[in-house]
């Protein structure tokens, strides 16, 4: 017997709650809730030919939408430890879910709900891509452009389909294969070893021997530390060097560009190091801190700006027992800087 496309694209959709809802489970991480309430929601949105009314179909797609933007808005927040403006809950979710609603209402066509939910899933795979790329990095970039195809599928949908430009036999498989492609790249993130924070546990290994506190290492030095760090998530801000996997890096640069810290925007790399800490005292992991960039920052700061940025990141990682590592070299530092930076790092 051959299951119809239509069928397998609703056992999918139900294969799919239940392995994001299990993801909660397993993380207790809302974003996976909302991602699997989306999918639950999808389901009644039936492919041509297995009896679903424009009515059923203009509310359940509105509120899977507002599931799966409340499920990316909420992972954004979970990862970068700020909590989005509460206007901004109200509006995106909801935008699309009351377009189901009033379309339902008028009994008229859903175009409206799948033009509004594409065009917000368009920019929602924007911004995943380019914010969640220090985390997730190529599974994020799958992720957003799977979102972005699925908004620009929506949008086109409703037009196609009303001109006679699809046939069902088409969107039939076309539902088929976008739930595919939607299922496999939510379950690269949602399965991660980050996002389940597997990594924070496996990778303990090496740790043991990066002492709490501060310290000064040199380059040599820091290619040992970093071969032992492989995998963990420490958070590092680079000039030169390439992050290892697992960390959460940023590169200090005067060149714009995706996870960039200018060297002018030395509170941002406090900002970023304080979220960072108290996330993993609060998953009973060392936070690790590494700075390469220190005389780079000298040369776009005066050198009292730069130790009192440093003195205020050593004492954080005191009070959460982390390691803050500051990768420089002696001779690049007159006599009396030096003293004052092993004074102030000692």
């Amino acid at each position: 017997m051959i299951i119809s496309p239509q069928w397998l694209t609703v056992a999918l959709k139900i294969a799919a709650s239940v392995v994001f809802l299990r993801a909660y489970l397993k993380s207790s991480r809302k974003s996976a809730l909302f991602l699997s309430f989306g999918w639950i929601s999808s389901i009644p949105v039936s492919p041509i030919g297995m009896g679903s009314n424009p009515e059923v179909e203009c509310i359940f797609t509105g509120t899977a939408v507002a599931f799966t933007l409340l499920g990316i808005l909420t992972l954004i927040e979970e990862e970068g430890g700020r909590k989005s403006p509460k206007a901004m809950h109200l509006t995106l979710p909801t935008l699309p879910a009351l377009y189901g609603i009033i379309e339902a209402s008028l009994g008229g066509s859903c175009t409206g709900t799948y033009v509004t939910s594409g065009v917000l899933l368009l920019i929602a795979g924007v911004v995943f891509t380019e914010l969640m790329s220090t985390y997730y990095r190529r599974n994020a970039t799958l992720f957003g452009a799977v979102l972005g195809i699925s908004g620009i599928a929506s949008m086109l949908h409703p037009v196609a389909y009303e001109n006679g430009l699809l046939t069902p036999n088409v969107v039939m498989y076309t539902s088929l294969l976008m739930a595919t492609m939607t299922a496999y790249a939510y379950y690269s993130v949602i399965y991660s070893r980050h996002f389940l924070e597997l990594e924070n546990l496996a990778s303990m290994r090496g740790t043991e021997t990066v002492v709490s506190g501060s310290s000064i290492v040199s380059e040599k030095d820091f290619k040992e530390i970093s071969a032992r760090l492989d995998g963990y998530p420490a958070l590092a801000f680079l000039r030169n060097s390439t992050p290892m996997n697992g960390w959460i890096s940023y590169r200090i640069s005067t060149v714009q560009g995706p996870n960039v810290i200018p060297p002018t925007a030395m509170y941002r790399i406090t900002e970023t190091a304080n979220m960072y800490l108290l996330e993993m005292e609060r998953m009973g992991n060392k936070g690790i801190i590494i700075i390469e960039a220190v005389e780079f920052l000298k040369l776009y700061n005066d050198f009292r700006s730069v130790v009192k940025m440093l003195a205020t990141l050593r004492d954080s990682v005191l009070i959460h027992d982390g390691a803050l590592i500051i990768v420089t070299e002696k001779d690049i530092w007159d006599e009396g800087e030096w003293n004052i930076l092993l004074r102030t790092l000692g």
